[in-house]
């Protein structure tokens, strides 16, 4: 059990935060680009030197660091050596293999999760846990570290992650342990209330199959009490459809965060559509929901994508892959890695806000639409006339 007043002063925290939860993946107003720009260079200069020191000793990376930023990474705590009888290679590392694009992900190759390993709906940190940045087994990985692997992997200020990490401590989804340390069993994030939104890109809404028919199913045709198979573990899988529905808006082997965003349109318009297969009656979406999906509907796009200066398109299969397998593209590295002389952090970095600033936009007025059409449809219903049996039985 972890003291009182530790608790506390995390809760607290967490609880300040709640208030203004939709900042959530966005970035302090003051937040100085230029000089983030400088630590990330900085983080990439370290990380060559350690790298190159340890080629030295005729040894490896370390096996955990700390990042320039010192807001985040000065809090961290190294998880308890593992037992002797633990795998090794499955105790995560949050440093990459190497300083150069050819070596980033060494150590790091995709290895599908095993049976009883922790996956949960953020598809970033599957792909962390599938390539070792975090363990393997998606459990009792060390929840502030992935703020850290934000700015790591994807050139991403760290300042941008806390907030999330603080919200699953307030909503109960980690351990605080008596040292303070904070751990994640990943799977958890799937909880509510969480991370975890209403119009995810290709995982179903939670309520969906709270529909009429499942509802009056009886037991004499097959109804079972606590029946998590229907009404739980569907939402669990990514759903074919949805995806496809997404990779149908390809052109010439890409998609672009233009896409995207008509997926987002369409995900809320076909969940508040009450005549349509994927209407949710439990169907929620708050000012927080708007701000997590905004960043969620770019972030594949920008984050994954290899070329210096176009952030807007990403090849096709990189994102099948990335929701069909939760794996990086084959030579991933970030574009600060890839392009250190030429990579552009602050256009990156406002490309991204922009962005999300038009999605929230774009989440707004679908979700006001849908709400309207259906306000408006009920209204028709009852100013319908009655049938003629009624209308005989009213004139009697």
């Amino acid at each position: 059990m972890v003291s009182l007043s530790k608790a506390s002063s995390i809760l607290f925290a967490a609880s300040s935060i709640s208030s203004h939860v939709a900042n959530a993946h966005t970035l302090p107003k003051d937040f100085d680009m230029e000089k983030f720009a400088v630590e990330l260079k900085e983080l990439r200069r370290s990380q060559k030197a350690s790298f190159e020191a340890s080629l030295t000793a005729g040894g490896r990376m370390p096996n955990r660091g700390k990042s320039s930023s010192s807001k985040t990474s000065s809090d961290i705590t190294t998880v308890a050596p593992p037992a002797a009888s633990a795998d090794a290679s499955r105790i995560g590392n949050p440093n990459p293999g190497g300083p150069t694009a050819d070596t980033f992900l060494d150590g790091h190759e995709f290895i599908p999760p095993q049976e009883g390993d922790s996956r949960g709906p953020c598809p970033i940190i599957n792909c962390m846990a599938n390539h070792g940045f975090i363990n393997r087994s998606g459990q009792e990985v060390v929840a502030f570290d992935i703020p850290i692997l934000g700015m790591t992997l994807f050139d991403l200020p760290d300042t941008m992650f806390p907030p999330v990490v603080n919200m699953a401590i307030f909503d109960g989804q980690v351990d605080v342990l008596e040292d303070g340390q904070v751990l994640l069993d990943i799977e958890r994030l799937w909880n509510r209330p969480g991370e975890e939104r209403d119009v995810s890109q290709v995982f179903p809404n939670p309520g969906l199959n709270f529909n009429e028919f499942n509802l009056n199913i009886t037991v004499e045709d097959g109804f079972a009490p606590n029946n998590e198979e229907t009404f739980i573990n569907f939402r669990y899988e990514v759903d074919r459809d949805l995806l496809k529905q997404l990779t149908d808006r390809s052109s010439f082997g890409r998609l672009t965060i233009f896409d995207h965003q008509q997926h987002l349109r369409t995900r809320i318009l076909d969940s508040l559509d009450p005549n349509g297969p994927l209407h949710d009656i439990f169907f929620v979406f708050s000012e927080e929901s708007m701000a997590v999906a905004a960043n969620q509907y770019l972030f594949p796009v920008m984050l994954l994508g290899d070329m210096v200066d176009d952030f807007s398109s990403i090849e096709l299969d990189v994102i099948e892959d990335f929701w069909t397998q939760f794996r990086l593209p084959e030579g991933f590295a970030p574009r600060s890695i890839r392009f250190p002389d030429t990579f552009d952090f602050v256009a990156f970095n406002q490309a991204r806000q922009d962005w999300q600033d038009e999605n929230v936009l774009i989440a707004l007025n679908a979700f006001e639409q849908g709400k309207s059409i259906v306000k408006h449809g009920e209204e028709e219903e009852a100013e319908e006339p009655p049938t003629s049996s009624d209308t005989k039985l009213v004139k009697a």
